[in-house]
């Protein structure tokens, strides 16, 4: 179950926390993904959201997932229990945690075997991310997110503790993708020369041997082939890139194909907004 009841003024926004775009994806969508992910799968993923601030349903292939509406005047902590109360193992997760990781939702579960296990809380919060343990159990505390007395089970890393309430902490969550996604390109063949410059999509694809110049921007569903190079400051969007092109640097690419070996020039545009 994956709750998504906060309606996070602190973001000062007209849109939902959970519908905020972090990687190109909603936040909501990485909560989803990583439980789609976990070793055994779910048989079910239920999201809890106010009726007052609807959440439309981020696509997760061939997943099952459910949407539930909760009335203004309940309580969070009294609609969570009543979320978990039928009986079997149950894992909850808050929908704004983009970065927890399906191994550490595995681990959580398995721990849940023993008794209700609650991932470990980051300094100063009162509530914990996730808990998972056997229904009837979890619905009996006061608020499932503070299971006190459960067992402790730490994060695979401390990223996965980011919770996104405002833009400080959004930007925090930003941070850490765009470092996870870089490790992922870079144990793919792809270089950096400085990662901590570069902003990457989920869901982008890069090939073997390509060099990634400071300053680079790659969003949506971009292909990139094997053995290009990125030149500085350029920001190619929604594009396919072929094999062995060079983008000189500045270059503006947007929802185009760029053919195997092509060279852009310093500043050159391909593509339609």
């Amino acid at each position: 179950m994956v709750a998504a009841m906060d309606e996070a003024t602190s973001l000062r926004s007209k849109v939902s926390v959970y519908l905020h775009p972090l990687g190109g994806r909603p936040i909501l969508w990485h909560v989803l993904q990583a439980l789609a992910e976990v070793t055994p799968a779910p048989d079910e993923i239920l999201v809890l959201h106010r009726a007052t601030t609807p959440v439309s349903l981020p696509h997760i292939e061939g997943f099952p997932v459910r949407l539930e509406a909760v009335d203004q005047n309940e309580s969070e902590s009294r609609a969570l229990r009543a979320g978990v109360t039928s009986t079997g193992i149950k894992v909850l997760v808050d929908g704004a945690a983009p970065l927890i990781l399906p191994a550490t939702i595995a681990r959580l579960l398995r721990a849940a075997e023993g008794g209700v296990s609650i991932l470990a809380r980051t300094t100063g919060e009162a509530t914990s991310i996730a808990v998972a343990g056997e229904g009837p159990a979890l619905a009996s505390f006061e608020d499932p997110r503070s299971a006190v007395g459960a067992i402790s089970t730490a994060a695979t890393s401390d990223e996965e503790l980011i919770r996104v309430f405002d833009r400080h902490s959004l930007s925090e969550a930003c941070i850490a993708l765009r470092d996870r996604l870089v490790r992922q390109h870079e144990a793919a063949g792809v270089s950096f020369l400085i990662p901590a410059t570069t902003w990457i999509d989920a869901g982008v694809h890069i090939g073997e041997d390509t060099l990634v110049y400071p300053g680079v921007v790659i969003e949506g569903r971009t292909e990139i082939g094997n053995e290009c190079v990125i030149g500085p400051h350029s920001r190619i969007v929604e594009s396919a890139i072929g094999r062995g092109v060079e983008l000189k640097g500045w270059n503006y690419v947007v929802r185009t194909s760029i053919r195997n070996h092509a060279v852009l020039e310093p500043h050159v545009r391909r593509g339609i907004d």
